[in-house]
């Protein structure tokens, strides 16, 4: 059974938006509050990744960014990025 590229992509976006919550508490000390606020932002962000529909291969030719390498990328630099905020207060 092979994973589809939505299915990858869904994967690291959960795996990063759990790895952001134990850095943000447990490397930063974020207070929990905090954290409890923002999350929500967070979710959305993610979510964003997994619901949008990818067009199919009968529906229109492939781009050389329409590879889940490219997506799994961009959602692991906005994880980094997030961090690096928390980071820099």
């Amino acid at each position: 059974m092979e994973l589809s590229d939505k299915d990858k992509v869904s994967i690291v976006a959960g795996i990063c938006l759990l790895g952001l919550v134990v850095a943000l508490k447990n490397i930063l000390l974020i207070p929990a509050d905090i954290i409890s606020r923002d999350i929500i932002v967070y979710i959305i962000i993610y979510w964003a990744f997994t619901v949008f529909p990818q067009p199919t291969k009968d529906e229109v030719k492939k781009s050389r960014y329409d590879k889940p390498l490219y997506w799994n990328l961009l959602i692991i630099l906005i994880t980094l990025a997030i961090i690096a905020v928390y980071a820099m207060e």
